[in-house]
């Protein structure tokens, strides 16, 4: 048996989608005691199910898959959460991965002086990601010159608006990503693949979402069966 928590792991949900499962009867749960608990085979049936539009993974699962579709060393999560995140993994498409990675951050469009665009790009915690890291990453696009896409904690982003006059008015340049999950940006060059991937696929540009999600499949399809 799982507890609600245990099940939101297993799902890469917040427990409150799982108690809304419940809810709506798409889960049983019974109380043993004060403590409501699921059946680790009806939870891993419904882990199994594919992600659709509509249901989007908790920021802690969807960094964690973005982490090691990149290659990268997920320590937040056990060995053997790992090795049932990478199991999932296996059955998702480039979409599907896009759609269920939406709330991995918080999302701000901004401007920046042309002038103080390199010192941004500079500080140390901006970490570039989409247009911007798509060259480094291989994605068949050109990114324009004039533009950004950075990820940064929000405390970062508070300096920057402070020192370089960020603002909302007058026409974006900027898109400034905060994780919704604490991740270590310092000392990076640029975010992972997996990461720029999804970021590119985001765009209402035909061809750049195009670049992300050729990206992104690539990756998928290099997972070890």
């Amino acid at each position: 048996m799982l507890t609600v928590d245990q099940a939101a792991e297993r799902l890469g949900v917040e427990p409150e989608q799982v108690r809304r499962l419940i809810r709506a009867g798409k889960l049983t749960a019974r109380r043993v005691g004060r403590t409501l608990v699921l059946d680790e085979d009806a939870v891993e049936g419904r882990a199994r199910l594919p992600i659709t539009a509509g249901r989007a993974l908790a920021p802690r699962t969807v960094w964690a898959a973005l982490w090691q579709l990149s290659g990268e060393d997920v320590d937040w999560l056990p060995p053997a959460d790992r090795s049932r995140l990478l199991g999932r993994l296996r059955g998702y498409d480039a979409e599907r991965l896009v759609a269920a990675a939406r709330d991995r951050a918080e999302r701000h469009d901004l401007r920046v002086l042309p002038a103080y665009r390199q010192r941004l790009l500079d500080t140390d915690g901006v970490v570039p990601s989409g247009l911007t890291a798509a060259a480094a990453v291989g994605a068949d696009i050109v990114a324009p010159e004039a533009a950004a896409e950075v990820y940064c904690a929000e405390s970062t982003l508070a300096g920057l608006r402070r020192d370089l006059g960020l603002s909302e008015r007058g026409e974006p340049n900027l898109v400034v990503r905060v994780p919704r999950y604490e991740l270590n940006l310092p000392g990076r060059a640029h975010m992972p693949a997996a990461v720029v991937a999804v970021d590119l696929a985001e765009s209402p540009d035909v061809r750049t979402r195009r670049a992300g999600l050729v990206l992104l499949a690539a990756a998928l399809g290099d997972l070890p069966r």
